[in-house]
C-alpha cells in the first residue's frame, strides 16, 4: 500500500513487533511497523507520516543510528524519536546528532510516548511554518516541497528542496560546495557529480516556473540563487 499524504500515520523501525502496536495503541495514530531498515528505506519515496521512532539496537549489519541521517534528510520536518532501553550520554548525543528529535526508554510508558511525540509535532508544525521562502518571483515551501513562480508550480524530492531553500536563505551571497553538501546530505558523503546532477534538476524546476531566477556557479568556490528581473519596456 502506497502513502497517500492525506493519511495520518507514524513509522516505527524496531525488531520488537510488538513496538509498532505500543505505540499506535499510545498515540491513537495507525502506525506501519517496519523491521528491517532496508525495507524502510526502500519504500520512502512512498511514505508521508507524521511521525517515526527508531530503535537504535537493532539487530543485523545496520543500526537505528545508522539510517537516521537518510530518513532526516528525507523527512525534514517529521519528528524522529529514537527508542532505547540502554540509554547512554553518549548514545543519545549521537542520536540527536544524527537528526534524532527526541529519545524514548523502553519498556514504553504509553503517555510518555504520547506526550513526547505531541510535543515534537508540535515543534515541527512551527519550524514548518517558518520554511516558507520568497526569493525574486519564487515561493519555495519546504513543508509541501513546492516551488511555485509565475509560471506555475513543480513538486520536489527532499534534497532538491533543501538545495534551493539553502541558496535562497542566503539572499544571493555564494555558497560554498562543501557547505551545500553538508546542508542538503549531511554526514552522508557524497560526489561533486551528485551534486551536480542535483543542481541540474533544480535548474530544470526553476525554468518550468520561473524564466527570472537562476543557480549561478562561480567556479571553484560554490553556488549562489539571482533573481534577473524582466525588462521593463520603455513607453
Amino acid at each position: 500500500m502506497k502513502g497517500n499524504p492525506e493519511d495520518t500515520y507514524t513509522i516505527t523501525l524496531d525488531d520488537d513487533v510488538m513496538v509498532h502496536q505500543i505505540v499506535e495503541k499510545s498515540t491513537k495514530i495507525r502506525t506501519i511497523g517496519f523491521q528491517d531498515p532496508k525495507a524502510l528505506l526502500d519504500r520512502m519515496e512512498d511514505l508521508h507520516p507524521v511521525g517515526i521512532f527508531v530503535d537504535i539496537q537493532l539487530e543485523g549489519s545496520r543500526s537505528g543510528l545508522d539510517v537516521l541521517p537518510t530518513l532526516r534528510t528525507h523527512w525534514p520536518f517529521c519528528p524522529i524519536l529514537v527508542i532505547t532501553g540502554t540509554p547512554t550520554e553518549h548514545t543519545i548525543s549521537k542520536a540527536l546528532n544524527s537528526g534524532a528529535d527526541d529519545f524514548v526508554r523502553k519498556p514504553l510508558i504509553p503517555d510518555e510516548v504520547n506526550a513526547r511525540l505531541k510535543l515534537r509535532m508540535a515543534d515541527a508544525a512551527q519550524k514548518a511554518a517558518k520554511e516558507v521562502v520568497e526569493f525574486g518571483d519564487i515561493i519555495i515551501d519546504s513543508a509541501h516541497r513546492t516551488v511555485e513562480g509565475p509560471a506555475g508550480k513543480r513538486f520536489a524530492s527532499p534534497i532538491e528542496i533543501n538545495l534551493l531553500s539553502t541558496l535562497a536563505n542566503t539572499e544571493g551571497t555564494i555558497v560554498e560546495k562543501d557547505a551545500l553538501k553538508m546542508r542538503c546530505w549531511g554526514q552522508i558523503k557524497v560526489t561533486d557529480n551528485a551534486l551536480h546532477r542535483k543542481l541540474h534538476a533544480v535548474r530544470q524546476l526553476l525554468r518550468d516556473v520561473t524564466g527570472n531566477v537562476v543557480i549561478e556557479t562561480k567556479y571553484g568556490v560554490g553556488f549562489a540563487l539571482k533573481f534577473n528581473p524582466p525588462l521593463v519596456a520603455a513607453s
